[in-house]
């Protein structure tokens, strides 16, 4: 009996212990201050100029050498910071195509529309910047959401936006680490130039 309630106590303390462990762990990942700061809607769309750029060059032509295809995705690669999230070549070619070494004139996909500042209605509305506080200095974040919209009347494009979503890394910098919203379209008569482009793409 000694040793059962031994192991019983035993038992009780290594639970208490987990139970106080989970509970500090759970107090120093809650936020204690969240605020929220307007970001330079300028400096933003210049921001996500430089990948959009690349894609209505690349968009605008019919078919591309294997050497401005592999540039392409470097450029991409540079423009998103390292972003592998999104597979590029996939959504701008054909897979049959850019697999086969062999192949070297690569199809742009025409059935899909990638919308960008550079096309007439769409436009950066907004550019904020989070920051998360917690107990524990480590957890602290910081994150830029920069924000595109369709404003104009078409039904297609009724409620489209796209979001882009930086942080910061060790040297201070905004990094790209992901999209929110819907990046691109496709279907139901979607075509890759189905918006017109604005008078400069400077």
């Amino acid at each position: 009996m000694v040793l059962k309630r031994s192991v019983l106590i035993f038992i009780s303390i290594i639970f208490t212990m987990i139970l106080y462990s989970c509970e500090a762990a759970d107090s120093k990942i809650k936020p204690i201050k969240t605020e929220e700061i307007d970001f330079d809607i300028d400096v933003a769309t210049q921001m996500v100029k430089k990948g959009e750029k690349i894609i209505v060059d690349i968009a605008g032509k019919d078919t591309v050498s294997r050497q401005e295809f592999n540039e392409f995705l470097n450029d991409m690669d540079d423009a998103f910071d390292g972003y592998k999230e999104v597979k590029w070549e996939y959504m701008f070619f054909y897979n049959q195509e850019f697999e086969d070494e062999k192949v070297s004139k690569l199809h742009l996909n025409k059935d899909m529309f990638y919308p960008t500042v550079y096309h007439k209605d769409v436009e950066v509305v907004s550019a904020k910047i989070v920051n998360t506080y917690y107990q524990d200095e480590f957890f602290n974040t910081s994150i830029l959401t920069i924000k595109e919209e369709y404003l104009g009347n078409d039904g297609k494009l009724k409620d489209w936006y796209r979001e882009y979503l930086y942080k910061k890394n060790d040297d201070g910098e905004w990094v790209f680490y992901g999209f929110g919203g819907h990046v691109n379209l496709s279907g139901n008569g979607i075509t890759s130039d189905y918006l017109e482009l604005k008078e400069t793409t400077q």
